[in-house]
């Protein structure tokens, strides 16, 4: 899978911005800073959705892609398929209701079933012609995901940056991320701000980009595909900074730890095997 130009310029915005950080990181949030915005609320309890969504579609996908053949990889894929696609489900159930301060186990599980059976309904529709290609786009999904999870949970629990909104002007004040001090916390992600881990994740948006690579329908709605995930970026990104969530250096760094993430793993799994020279001579 060849790096699309608008992924490319993309990359090269992502730097840019992450130069006008450098000088003017706490000036853009002094000035964008409103947390009482209702939109922007609204859009923060769906920012890490699209993700999970994604996410449990895959799982499905490595369910329904594997190999009938009963070995011990196939039914580690099945029950691993299984769990996930029921895990990130429930994640989406919990995440929503969480945001709109509810919560019911009850609709939780509603909601968990109805995206378990969705997923496992259209992944299987798409295994019936091309069971490869998905299997391929759920392995790079799954891993993308995996590593961004690991490095930003990583980052948050050394990184003692604290967010925009929660600084006092006495102990707590600002500072650059490359100036933030270092100290441990397990659940840093709770209470500190950089890198991005909403932003992060968010970035796996950018996942529905492969949906052309086993979907044959979409493959004409390309441009589409890539306006509604970088869309969705800039909205969730506006509502970080206008909430005091995150600085635009913690949301940068988020969707550059997201975006490299996802290009590497695309870079592994579709990958051109090498052609021996020697063969094609024969």
């Amino acid at each position: 899978m060849k790096i699309r130009k608008e992924f490319q310029i993309f990359f090269v915005i992502l730097v840019m911005l992450l130069v006008v950080s450098y000088y003017f990181d706490y000036q853009i949030s002094e000035e964008l800073y409103n947390r009482s915005s209702l939109i922007c609320r609204s859009i923060h309890v769906f920012a890490q959705l699209p993700a999970y969504l994604l996410m449990a579609f895959f799982s499905a996908g490595i369910f329904n892609s594997r190999s009938r053949d009963y070995s011990a990889y196939s039914m580690l894929s099945a029950a691993g398929g299984f769990l996930l696609t029921a895990v990130f489900g429930f994640l989406c159930g919990y995440v929503f209701l969480y945001n709109l301060g509810l919560y019911s186990i009850t609709l939780i599980m509603a909601i968990d079933i109805g995206i378990f059976v969705c997923c496992y309904m259209v992944t299987k529709l798409i295994c019936d012609h091309d069971a490869l290609a998905l299997r391929k786009a759920s392995k790079l999904g799954l891993s993308s995901f995996a590593l961004i999870l690991f490095i930003t949970l990583i980052g948050t629990a050394f990184f003692d940056r604290i967010p925009f909104r929660r600084l006092d002007g006495t102990v707590n004040v600002f500072e650059p991320w490359y100036l933030s001090g270092f100290s441990f916390e397990p659940t840093g992600f709770l209470n500190r701000s950089f890198p991005s881990i909403t932003m992060a994740l968010t970035a796996d948006i950018l996942l529905i980009n492969l949906v052309p690579e086993f979907a044959r329908r979409f493959r004409d709605r390309k441009t589409i595909l890539s306006m509604i995930s970088f869309s969705w970026i800039l909205l969730a990104a506006i509502s970080q900074l206008i909430l005091g969530y995150s600085y635009l250096s913690d949301i940068l760094i988020g969707l550059l730890i997201g975006c490299l993430s996802i290009l590497l793993f695309s870079i592994i799994y579709y990958r051109k095997p090498k052609v021996n020279s020697s063969e094609n001579l024969s």
